[in-house]
């Protein structure tokens, strides 16, 4: 009876409204904490570090209160030493207070790899290879022999490369294959991807990367990163097929129009082809 009595009394009821507020300021408390020490909901722009000196990239990047980290490090004789080649997130990308960006620098003099041992490998293989020790895919030219794909030797600078060589890493190393006897490659279809995975989708196709060329919407680097293929040529058609090594051009563009109507054509020609 007593303790009904309490649980009525103002004091109890006091007691109860005080609790009450508490628990409310508590939780107030923790989630505006939580708010500052996330930045929720604050967004900042990842600026354009491209070709800066690093240095004077720091400066940018403390100013826009961002962190940085050097990821690696590749040579480019036509920037100096020093310079940023490559951010991830990339430039324009939204992020919040105190991201962690993950820079290239150029180095002062390029790094000598050993370069691999591709004789007698499938050209899958020897792509995987060259990639992985930091090598850039060329020209792939194709000779007489019975197996498809198959290398018969690498070129370096136009002449022919041995295992074991000490070369820059991020040379660029061309192919020669075996013809065997293929009938012919259908070009891949290109509208939409960007350059990076077009020249990509280009060689792995057994194919040649020709002329790349943008329009007038991509103004600078960062552009051309986002820049995606709104025309090719050859055109992908299944019942064309190519020489393999047979040269592929592109015509980019960030032109979200272009790139629609260009696959609404593509759709619209592969129907035709099919009905």
């Amino acid at each position: 009876m007593n303790s009904l009595k309490f649980l009525k009394s103002k004091l109890f009821l006091i007691q109860l409204s005080l609790a009450f507020l508490i628990t409310i300021a508590l939780i107030w408390i923790t989630l505006a904490s939580l708010k500052w020490y996330t930045h929720h909901g604050e967004k900042l722009t990842v600026p354009d570090l491209y070709g800066m000196h690093f240095e004077n990239a720091i400066d940018t990047i403390q100013n826009q209160h961002l962190r940085y980290s050097i990821y690696d490090s590749i040579y480019n004789p036509q920037f100096e030493p020093g310079a940023i080649m490559d951010q991830r997130p990339l430039a324009g990308a939204i992020v919040k207070r105190n991201r962690n960006l993950f820079l290239t620098i150029n180095a002062g003099q390029p790094e000598q790899v050993r370069f691999p041992n591709l004789i007698d490998n499938s050209f899958r293989q020897a792509y995987e290879l060259l990639v992985t020790n930091g090598f850039k895919i060329g020209k792939l030219e194709y000779q007489e022999n019975k197996y498809f794909n198959l290398v018969l030797y690498a070129k370096y600078q136009n002449d022919s490369i041995a295992a074991g060589t000490m070369i820059d890493k991020g040379a660029t190393v061309d192919l020669v294959l075996g013809k065997g006897d293929n009938l012919g490659i259908i070009a891949p279809n290109l509208i939409g991807k960007n350059k990076s995975q077009a020249t990509e989708g280009i060689i792995l196709s057994n194919m040649n990367v020709g002329n790349i060329q943008f329009d007038e919407s991509v103004m600078n680097h960062f552009d051309s990163i986002q820049a995606k293929v709104y025309r090719q040529n050859p055109l992908y058609n299944e019942r064309i097929k190519l020489r393999p090594g047979t040269s592929i051009n592109i015509w980019l563009t960030r032109d979200s129009i272009k790139i629609h109507t260009a696959d609404s054509l593509l759709q619209r020609r592969l129907s035709n082809l099919l009905y």
